[in-house]
Parts: structure tokens; C-alpha cells; sequence
């Protein structure tokens, strides 16, 4: 599907009387702030449809710059919690971090500060990426959306972008999955119930983008959104030409 195929397709469902072009659409202002939790398999394309999402609602997104929130809140260098953060290269016990580094920062400081810096940042209309956000933010009106693929699929997006073989990119699909599920088990077991990444109850759409790539996504995830109950236009108002 083309880009102005998908435009025509969103404009259909999303608004029968909406004629204008996208471009001219006006937000609604909301009793609540719209805000999507976005959690992805490695190589399933999550953050593709995170930035086309943010691109046509007009919302910021919130990754990686996450941690450097964290670590202003508690006034501690980021590298002292990078071994919390779902992307960390290892997993290693607090004990045995703060020997090494001398550090007192442990992972209930850093999900202290997570917490609060996650339910600050949905204060207001945004995306956010990983980070437990969907678990954090539970019980509040936010559009959990999950976006997986098979490790073979996926290994073959990854050994594209990256020019190396299949096996090598399934391998490391594998372990950037691995290494996120025990990220989030580790940081919020003790907090919520079936916290695992594969706990379809935790999010209100799971997307496969083995069949339906994230590029063609857009028009499912915003219908999505509009069900769920937010309302992403201000239908019959326009701005001006």
C-alpha cells in the first residue's frame, strides 16, 4: 500500500466526514492525555510504527532518553543503572554491582525513579517505549500495544539491516527478546502479577508483523486507538487553507 493509499484508507475509517488532507487535521483537546505504551520484539519493527504513530498524531516519544530522566531524578550517573535498563549488554546482581562500582544504587532505586518518571511523563499526550510502561501505567487510560515476530522473520529484517547472516541475526534476536523479558520479570515481579512480555492480558493489541509489517500498520493500530476510546480527530473543524 502506498503512502497516499494509507492516507485514503485512515480517512475512511477514522473520519466519514473528514475530507481535508491529513495534513490539515486538527487534535482534539481531551479530557485525558493521549498516551500508547509501545513494547516490541527485537527486529519486529516497534519503533518504526512508534515513529510513524508519533508522526501522525504529533506526539513526542520517550526511549532511551528515559534513563537520563532517571538519573536526573536521583541525581546518579546513568551508568550506575544502565545494568537495570532493558538494553543492558549484561544482568548482574546489585550485590555484586555495587562491589564492583561502589555504588548503592540498586534496582529498586531505579525503579523507584522509573516509576515516577513514567507516570510524570503521562501527564501529558505521548509514546513510550519498553521500559515496563505498560505495567506501570496499568489501570490508567493508556493504549497498551504490543508488537511481536517470529525469530525467524525478524532475524531476517535484522540480518538486512545490519549485512550480517540469518543465524547470527536470530541469535541476536533471541537474546535482545531474552534480555528484555528479564529486564521487566526482574524489575516488576514482586510488584504485578504475570509481568512477562508474553502475558497478552497486559495489553489491549498485540500486532504479529510477520504478515502485516510495521510500515502498513498504521491504519490497524489508529483504529485501535479510536476504539479504545480516544479521539485522535476534531471532526468539522479545519484549519484553514
Amino acid at each position: 500500500m502506498t503512502s497516499s493509499d494509507t492516507l485514503k484508507f485512515l480517512e475512511s475509517f477514522l473520519a466519514k466526514d473528514f475530507e481535508a488532507e491529513y495534513h490539515r487535521r486538527r487534535p482534539r483537546r481531551r479530557a485525558e492525555p493521549l498516551v500508547i505504551t509501545l513494547s516490541r520484539d527485537f527486529g519486529a519493527g516497534g519503533e518504526a510504527l512508534a515513529a510513524d504513530l508519533a508522526h501522525f498524531l504529533d506526539l513526542p516519544i520517550y526511549d532511551k532518553e528515559i534513563l537520563d530522566r532517571v538519573a536526573d531524578k536521583t541525581r546518579i550517573d546513568k551508568s550506575h543503572f544502565e545494568h537495570h535498563d532493558e538494553d543492558s549488554a549484561e544482568r548482574i546482581s546489585d550485590l555484586l554491582y555495587n562491589l564492583m562500582f561502589g555504588t548503592a544504587a540498586t534496582r529498586y532505586d531505579y525503579r523507584r525513579a522509573l516509576i515516577e518518571v513514567v507516570t510524570e511523563l503521562a501527564r501529558s499526550d505521548c509514546i513510550i517505549v519498553g521500559r515496563g510502561a505498560h505495567l506501570i501505567l496499568a489501570g490508567r487510560k493508556v493504549f497498551r500495544l504490543r508488537v511481536v515476530g517470529s525469530r525467524a522473520v525478524c532475524g531476517e529484517r535484522i540480518a538486512a539491516e545490519l549485512g550480517i547472516g540469518q543465524a547470527e541475526a536470530e541469535r541476536l534476536v533471541f537474546e535482545t527478546n531474552n534480555k528484555r523479558h528479564k529486564s521487566v520479570q526482574t524489575l516488576f515481579s514482586d510488584l504485578y502479577d504475570a509481568c512477562s512480555l508474553e502475558h497478552a492480558i497486559n495489553f489491549d493489541l498485540v500486532l504479529n508483523t510477520d504478515h502485516l509489517p510495521a510500515g502498513n500498520a498504521l491504519p490497524t493500530v489508529l483504529m485501535a486507538v479510536r476504539q479504545f476510546g480516544f479521539e485522535i480527530f476534531d471532526l468539522g473543524q479545519r484549519e484553514a487553507s
